[in-house]
């Protein structure tokens, strides 16, 4: 039994009109198949109620990374695939998946060949093992997570979403640009700390966030390492100009951002912090700890 966790809100309600495609798709190659529609946020309890893990061949989430990130962890140390039929605004973990690159090189001409291109794979169901990242050893997320700047243009955009799609991310972008403060926390990298002022944090296991801006250049999903970005202090002035060359990882050549690869990051700070896991806001009291999760999903590929 394919499972489809279906988040009706996602991309605006586009999710919606992904599942007749889907269906039909299903039908045609006589695959046993059940959709399952979530209520919200923290949903995750009675989804998990309704699959049969003893008889399920895939978990599929059709909706954005949000989606993805609340129900990853169904699949962690179980036998079973794990898929994504991407159908949110941003989309972002998309673009680090091996073998996802056509959306990348924008060969859709509309949403429905998209999303059917996307279920012929979860049908076809070719699998590879990839990390994930626990958040205080509770929390998994696939692709990546932060604070500081990137929280700040998520809770911009998110009213603009509904009208502008992935484009919201661009003008937050630039309006948080222009106004964000940098915040002094203390870093620990795989033990070695460090405080300072930082503009943005990026605790990555995929390389793309914001819709499809390349945060962390050399973040691999099955390497069993996570990918961190560290932007700290600068003048405003280059702050504006360093997001114009984000899209391509050419940020990575400025002396305030460093990139590194590590097992664990943990955050330390004063007041409770916002802290996105793939889009999805949390405020958390300090510590917050990061740490690699080997081979943590089957993922489908």
């Amino acid at each position: 039994m394919t499972y489809f966790i279906v988040n009706p809100t996602a991309g605006s309600g586009k999710a919606n009109s992904a599942v007749p495609v889907i269906e039909r798709i299903a039908r045609e190659r006589g695959v046993n198949y059940q959709f399952i529609y979530t209520n919200g946020p923290g949903d995750t309890e009675r989804v998990s109620g309704l699959i049969d893990f003893n008889a399920a061949r895939a978990v599929v989430c059709v909706g954005g990374d949000g989606t993805v990130q609340e129900y990853v962890g169904l699949a962690n140390g179980r036998d079973i695939g794990f898929g994504v039929i991407p159908a949110g605004s941003g989309n972002d973990l998309i673009y680090s998946i091996p073998g996802y690159s056509a959306e990348k090189e924008g060969r859709f001409p509309s949403y429905e060949e998209k999303i059917a291109f996307y279920t012929e794979k979860i049908l076809v169901g070719k699998t590879q093992y990839v990390d994930a990242i626990s958040v205080n050893g509770k929390k998994l997320f696939l692709n990546a997570a932060g604070t500081g700047m990137d929280v700040q243009v998520l809770k911009t955009a998110a009213p603009l979403k509904r009208f502008l799609g992935s484009a919201a991310y661009f003008i937050s972008l630039i309006k948080t640009a222009f106004t964000y403060r940098s915040t002094e926390m203390t870093l620990t990298v795989d033990g070695k700390a460090e405080t300072g002022r930082y503009m943005m944090l990026a605790v990555c296991n995929g390389g793309f966030i914001g819709g499809n801006l390349n945060i962390a250049p050399p973040a691999v999903m099955d390497d069993g390492n996570i990918t961190l970005c560290v932007i700290r202090h600068m003048p405003r002035w280059k702050t504006i100009a360093m997001f114009a060359q984000v899209r391509k990882g050419g940020h990575t050549r400025l002396k305030e951002v460093s990139v590194v690869n590590c097992k664990s990051v943990k955050l330390e700070f004063g007041e409770a912090r916002t802290v996105h896991m793939d889009g999805n806001l949390e405020d958390f009291k300090s510590p917050v700890t990061f740490e690699i999760v080997e081979k943590a999903v089957k993922l489908i590929v």
